[in-house]
């Protein structure tokens, strides 16, 4: 069944509906009686080398549908996710993302990061280096993870962070920034973890969608935006930003390579390739996706799992995944 783009321009514009964030332009709507929030396509027109000739930056990223596919492979894997929707508004394909419950008080890593104080001798980097840096240093984020008393309250925290970890690889998201994963707070002051949301940066969503039809003909260039480009937000302790696969395969830590294994166990193709190939390649006369991004991304995603994932599984002696 052909996913549906839905025409948004009419709904209800959401005056209290207002967000935060540098990826572009956003605001609340009114769907059915229900607060969501629509993000729009980012302008590229600031983008380093966007006045460059021959440049490969689209006019506008494609971080709607980056969001869309990135947050449907995350429910595919059974774990929570906000619900999205494709749409078009004022002659753009925007993604809807369903509001958290107003009864909920979100509270991201940064704002924990930043409340360490008392802890800030055993940090890598202080509050505030993470923005300058553009990234997080891991270790800073592990001992965050185990020694704050707020996200030890929220049930299987240290195991939603390395489940990002490999997920976020996965798809290429390599933006799982300090101040889009975190937990709530409810009005009883229990504490549980939040949905994943904020996935636009995946897919490669700053490039122009004419690089997918170049690349998908050569296997090796596949190759290389599967496992030979793109690294995470977080750093090593030499500043590095670290490639997420290098890190799986090296079995460092056993927290991931359980995340690794969870993947695994929950991991179906079959059902991601059906959500990539249903979504319609133009609605409302606006180009959607093109038939070889969707081959891109298939096949990108097939790489990572024969040339990365089933052998580092298959050197735990687990069997290796159905493709």
């Amino acid at each position: 069944m052909e996913t549906i783009i839905y025409d948004l321009n009419h709904v209800e514009r959401d005056i209290f509906g207002n967000y935060g964030g540098k990826s572009g332009f956003k605001y609340g709507v009114i769907i059915d009686g229900e607060r969501w929030m629509i993000k729009f396509p980012e302008n590229t027109r600031e983008f380093p080398g966007r006045d460059k000739k021959n440049n490969h930056v689209p006019s506008y990223t494609t971080s709607p549908l980056s969001e869309y596919i990135g947050s449907h492979i995350y429910e595919i894997l059974g774990i929570p996710v906000h619900e999205t929707k494709l749409g078009l508004r004022n002659g753009k394909i925007v993604v809807a993302c369903k509001d958290f419950d107003v009864n909920h008080e979100l509270v991201d890593y940064e704002k924990i990061k930043n409340g360490f104080a008392e802890f800030e001798d055993e940090l890598i980097g202080s509050s505030g280096t993470s923005s300058i840096m553009r990234g997080e240093f891991l270790d800073d984020v592990i001992t965050v993870i185990e020694q704050s008393e707020l996200l030890q309250k929220a049930e299987g925290i240290k195991e939603r962070f390395w489940d990002m970890f490999v997920v976020d690889g996965f798809i290429r998201n390599n933006d799982r920034n300090n101040g889009n994963w975190g937990v709530f707070i409810k009005k009883d002051q229990s504490v549980v973890l939040a949905p994943v949301f904020d996935n636009g940066n995946s897919f490669f969503n700053k490039r122009n969608p004419s690089v997918s039809q170049r690349r998908i003909l050569d296997e090796a260039s596949i190759v290389q935006d599967a496992l030979g480009t793109g690294v995470s937000y977080f750093l090593d302790k030499e500043k590095n930003h670290i490639h997420p696969f290098d890190f799986i395969e090296r079995q460092e830590n056993k927290d991931c390579t359980a995340a690794l294994i969870r993947f695994s166990e929950r991991i179906d193709m079959d059902a991601i390739r059906k959500c990539i190939l249903d979504i319609p390649e133009k609605a409302f006369g606006v180009d959607v996706i093109a038939p070889e991004q969707k081959q891109h991304y298939i096949r990108m995603m097939e790489i990572i799992i024969e040339r990365s994932i089933n052998p580092t599984l298959e050197k735990l002696n687990h069997a290796p995944i159905d493709l």
